[in-house]
């Protein structure tokens, strides 16, 4: 099925600017102009408006690319099952995870799954939850791996993954250590988040979720901080743990991979739900071909023994 006029208007409908838009489409600019002209002629309206370098949808246009977006999901179902009907399973897998997670995570399982499917091509991309999330909701991803917060319910299928804690670091001299007491059956001792008043913090960027689940826990005991450090790489406020820089947050999973020469002391969030959990996503429309159930299937494996071992 030749879908081209679809994907053409729906790109520039989610770039809003013609260069980009040809460029994810790999053809010249003048080429799609001339392409999304021609159209609006035949079809006797006008889909865009211009507006110096930007295209806007008309609600003409908002119309047409809600139905443009159900024949592209329409066609992706039909050339899967198509493949599944000849018994060929080619094509690709899109799977999105967060960039820290991915080093450890999925190489792996990719090296597994490209040897029961050696002609499917999975196209890996990171980024943060909201990117990902974004990138799902365009049809630009099949499966995400996301906070259940970042999901969106009424869109998504999720499949739980794990839960993990978020975990304060501190400094092995800091005298916060003294305050941590011990919980009978858990991993970590534990710190009452309160105990950060006034403290220096090493904090992610706002875009980060990391960052939005600490203000969340902060305002909620009406902590102020000290001094806030930004740094985007948790790897690097780790290390500026262990130099005594400051007291900071990590994820459970995050600190399994982490190495320094000079350690940090973890502490679970004392009378706090302290815990994440991940999920794996996909829109509920995305057609279930044999390729991605059993991607679907490995992530959940893979997942289950990697939380086993640590």
């Amino acid at each position: 099925m030749n879908v081209k006029e679809q994907q053409y208007v729906c790109e520039l409908a989610r770039c809003r600017n013609l260069t980009k838009a040809a460029q994810n489409l790999f053809i010249s600019q003048p080429a799609l102009s001339i392409y999304i002209s021609n159209l609006e002629n035949s079809l006797g309206v006008k889909l865009f408006e211009r507006i110096g370098k930007s295209f806007i949808l008309t609600y003409a246009g908002e119309r047409y690319v809600e139905t443009a977006k159900k024949m592209l999901d329409l066609n992706e179902g039909f050339e899967q099952e198509l493949q599944e009907i000849v018994g060929e399973y080619k094509g690709c897998v899109r799977l999105g995870m967060q960039t820290r997670r991915s080093a450890y995570f999925l190489p792996p399982l990719i090296a597994a799954y490209e040897k029961e499917f050696e002609h499917i091509t999975v196209d890996i991309r990171t980024g943060n939850y909201e990117y990902l999330c974004r990138q799902l909701k365009e049809h630009q991803l099949d499966l995400i791996i996301c906070n259940r917060s970042d999901a969106d319910m009424s869109a998504m299928k999720v499949y739980p993954i794990f839960e993990e804690m978020l975990l304060i670091a501190v400094p092995v001299c800091h005298p916060l250590n003294e305050k941590a007491v011990y919980v009978p059956g858990r991993r970590y001792r534990y710190l009452d988040i309160a105990c950060l008043q006034g403290e220096t913090l090493i904090l992610q960027r706002p875009m980060q979720s990391i960052r939005r689940d600490v203000d969340r826990l902060l305002r909620e005991r009406q902590v102020v901080p000290g001094r806030i450090r930004e740094l985007e790489s948790i790897e690097t406020a780790m290390q500026f743990v262990a130099e005594n820089l400051g007291v900071g947050f990590n994820r459970e999973g995050y600190s399994y991979e982490m190495s320094y020469n000079k350690r940090v002391n973890y502490y679970g969030i004392l009378n706090q739900n302290d815990t994440v959990t991940l999920m794996l996503a996909h829109r509920k429309n995305l057609a279930l071909t044999k390729p991605i159930c059993r991607m679907i299937d490995m992530l959940l494996e893979r997942a289950g023994e990697y939380y086993q071992q640590n």
